[in-house]
């Protein structure tokens, strides 16, 4: 089967919905499935509006892939024009959705559409919403009359999920591959998704992160060592873990840090929060940026737990990888999170924003080593039985009735 798989970015570049797609894609392309790759050319969303971005390096991929250059200054003329259009209105709300990119520039994308023509895919899979790149997929899925797959990679508290351009693609897909129950559900009630087109499979974990080998530490002067892994964004609430540290390490200084990611628009923010704290205190908090997979497994063995402070998440699969470690879970009792974490019992969950219950959450895995490992045990049971790449692929290939 042919398959045209389209996300906003895809690996290197670091983004939990895009790497689903990758990954779901390269699963099929293992079995023999044709796959072409198609993306923007960026490495970040901050990237779609700014116009001195590193653009992704394509040095070790394969020809079939396609990364598109985008337009930069257009979310403020489109900002501007959106001033005089009804907020109820169709356009108002697609401009809306257009101003976050990325919007690929008009030449090269005729250019693909041609070479998609071509190539004639049996089905697409897109993802993560709410990008514009799902426009882009329902444009192939009317142009090609194929089916449409759609991760969505839904965020509650993104405004986006109720307008009308979206919620249409949404409405018009084939199949919707959701995360969680919590997901399945909401589009089922609020959006009118039909059940018969949910397709609930969760997320995946690559293989690497499974293997029972502990790999060698990296070279940190730890004892007990917190670790958070993700983008550098607000919404990941980085520096509210950053203070609960600060606090905890007051009374137990023989606790570390480590904040691994990606940098974005918020990171100075970070950064001058960092720059406040004690000197003392600032030599206990590495920060990592834009490692690999074998680095990233090398830090969550040497860690004691991980924490996910995050105010919106679809599913969190740095919580997966942690768990395929075996590493208990701190993170936020927003509706996905605290689903997946109650049915793996792999964590504690603690109050959205509320630093108290943070602090209180970590000090009670730092002071109990024999709960932090039955967690983390938990946790790797749950992901070995449910989230693997394989077993992932199967629920949704049984469902399209596509060879796995």
């Amino acid at each position: 089967m042919k398959i045209l798989a389209i996300s906003h970015i895809f690996p290197p570049a670091i983004d939990g919905g895009s790497k689903v797609v990758y990954q779901l894609s390269h699963q099929l392309e293992t079995h023999g499935h044709q796959i072409i790759y198609l993306s923007s050319d960026c490495t970040s969303t901050d990237d779609f509006v700014n116009s001195k971005y590193q653009k992704i390096s394509t040095i070790y991929h394969q020809k079939s892939n396609i990364y598109l250059p985008v337009y930069h200054h257009l979310r403020r003329p489109l900002k501007f024009i959106n001033i005089f259009i009804p907020n109820n209105f169709y356009l108002h709300q697609l401009l809306q959705i257009l101003q976050k990119g990325p919007i690929l520039k008009i030449i090269p994308f005729i250019k693909t559409t041609i070479k998609i023509i071509k190539f004639k895919p049996d089905l697409i899979i897109a993802g993560p919403l709410p990008t514009t790149i799902i426009l882009y997929a329902n444009f192939f899925k009317k142009i090609l009359s194929t089916k449409l797959l759609i991760n969505s990679s839904f965020h509650q508290s993104d405004p986006d999920f109720s307008r009308l351009p979206l919620v249409k693609t949404l409405q018009s897909a084939d199949y919707l591959w959701t995360l969680t129950q919590y997901e399945s559900d909401f589009f089922i009630k609020n959006l009118k998704i039909k059940p018969s087109k949910i397709i609930l499979a969760g997320n995946g974990v690559e293989s690497d992160f499974l293997k029972t080998k502990k790999s060698k530490t990296i070279n940190y002067d730890l004892s007990s060592t917190i670790l958070f892994v993700g983008s550098l964004a607000a919404h990941k609430r980085v520096d509210l873990l950053i203070k609960a540290f600060s606090t905890i390490y007051d009374s137990q200084s023989n606790i570390s840090l480590i904040i691994v990611g990606q940098k974005t628009l918020f990171y100075p923010e970070i950064h001058k929060l960092y720059l406040l704290l004690p000197k003392s205190i600032r030599k206990k908090i590495h920060f990592k940026f834009n490692i690999n997979n074998k680095d990233l497994i090398k830090i969550i063995d040497q860690c004691q737990f991980l924490v996910l402070p995050s105010i919106q998440e679809s599913f969190g699969l740095v919580l997966v990888e942690a768990w395929a470690r075996s590493k208990a879970i701190i993170t936020s009792n927003i509706p996905p999170l605290k689903e997946i974490v109650t049915s793996s019992n792999g964590g504690l969950v603690f109050k959205i924003d509320n630093i108290n219950d943070l602090q209180q959450k970590i000090q009670k895995l730092i002071s109990n080593p024999k709960l932090c490992r039955q967690l983390g045990q938990n946790g790797h049971l749950y992901v070995k039985n449910n989230y693997t790449w394989n077993k992932v692929s199967q629920k949704i290939c049984q469902k399209i009735l596509l060879s796995p």
